[in-house]
C-alpha cells in the first residue's frame, strides 16, 4: 500500500504503536503503510469534526468586504500580503501595508505552543484605510492559515551539502530523533516523513502549500507540533479503529465519537460558519 502524503498527520507511527496505546500485532513494520493511511484519514476527520485545521497551510484566499472596519477570516497565522480590488476587475491592484490594519485577537501568538489563531482583521484608526469596501471578492489575502504553527528544534541538522529542490531523501545527522508521519520544516518549507532508513528521511516535499527550496548544509531541522489534546485524540481514534477489525466487536462503542476523544477535541471545536 502506497503512503499518500498530501497533508500533515496529527501523530506519528512511533506514538501510534507505543504499548500504552496500541501493541503492534506484527511487532514490526509490516502494517506501517496501512497504519499511516489510517492516521491520515483520522487526521482529516479531526479537521472536519472541529471545523478547522491544525496544521499551517500557505494559501491565497479571497473575501467579500462588507463596508465595515472588520473582516472576519478563517484561522490565520500570518499575513504575507493583503490586497484590494478597487475597480471590481479581479486584479487586486491596491496593496494594504502593515500599518493599515491590526490582526485580532491581540496577543494571539499562533507561533507559540500556547497560542491561538487570528480570526479577524481590523482597520487601523491611524492607517491609510477606512473600511473593508463592500463588494464581492474584493479582498485577497496571501498568508499562512491554520490554528497554530509551533515548531520545535529537532536537535539535529541537515547533513547534505547539495540539498536541491527535487531531492526526496533528506539526510540528517541523527535520524533517531524523527518518526514516520512527522511534519518537519527546513526554512519555510514543510516536508512529511514517509519513511526512515538510519539517517535518511524519505519525505514529501513542499507540503501544505509551501515551496520546495534548496537548503544549505547544517540547516536546522524543526518538527511541527500540534496541540497535545488534538494529537492524543487522533492517536486514540486511530488505535481504536485499528483494533475494531471485522472479527472484533467492542461491547461499548459511542454512536458517533468515543467519549474521551470528544472530551479532548470539544474545546477546539468551532461552530461552522
Amino acid at each position: 500500500m502506497a503512503r499518500e502524503a498530501y497533508r500533515s498527520l496529527y501523530g506519528d507511527l512511533t506514538k501510534l504503536k507505543d504499548d500504552s496505546l496500541l501493541k503492534d500485532p506484527a511487532a514490526g513494520s509490516g502494517d506501517d503503510a496501512e497504519m499511516f493511511q489510517l492516521l491520515l484519514a483520522v487526521s482529516e476527520w479531526v479537521d472536519r469534526y472541529c471545523n478547522r485545521h491544525f496544521y499551517s497551510r500557505t494559501q491565497t484566499l479571497e473575501f467579500d468586504g462588507d463596508g465595515s472596519a472588520r473582516l472576519l477570516i478563517p484561522d490565520l497565522i500570518a499575513v504575507t500580503t493583503l490586497k484590494e480590488d478597487t475597480t471590481e476587475d479581479k486584479t487586486f491592484a491596491a496593496t494594504w501595508i502593515a500599518n493599515d490594519y491590526w490582526l485580532a485577537p491581540y496577543n494571539a501568538e499562533p507561533t507559540q505552543h500556547w497560542g491561538q489563531p487570528y480570526t479577524q482583521i481590523r482597520v487601523r484608526t491611524k492607517g491609510a484605510q477606512d473600511v473593508f469596501t463592500k463588494g464581492e471578492q474584493t479582498f485577497q489575502i496571501a498568508g499562512r492559515w491554520g490554528y497554530r504553527e509551533f515548531k520545535e528544534d529537532s536537535g539535529t541538522d541537515l547533513n547534505d551539502a547539495a540539498m536541491t529542490t527535487t531531492k526526496t531523501t533528506v539526510a540528517v545527522l541523527d535520524g533517531t530523533l524523527f518518526a514516520i508521519g512527522q511534519t518537519i520544516m527546513l526554512g519555510a518549507e514543510q516536508m512529511l516523513i514517509t519513511n526512515i532508513a538510519i539517517n535518511n528521511l524519505t519525505c514529501t516535499r513542499a507540503l501544505n502549500g509551501t515551496t520546495a527550496a534548496a537548503h544549505a548544509n547544517s540547516t536546522d531541522v524543526y518538527i511541527l507540533r500540534w496541540p497535545a489534546a488534538v494529537e492524543r485524540a487522533a492517536l486514540i481514534q486511530s488505535a481504536r479503529l485499528w483494533t475494531r477489525a471485522a472479527d472484533f466487536e467492542p461491547a461499548f462503542v459511542d454512536a458517533e465519537v468515543d467519549t474521551d476523544v470528544r472530551i479532548l477535541l470539544d474545546p477546539y471545536r468551532k461552530l461552522a460558519a
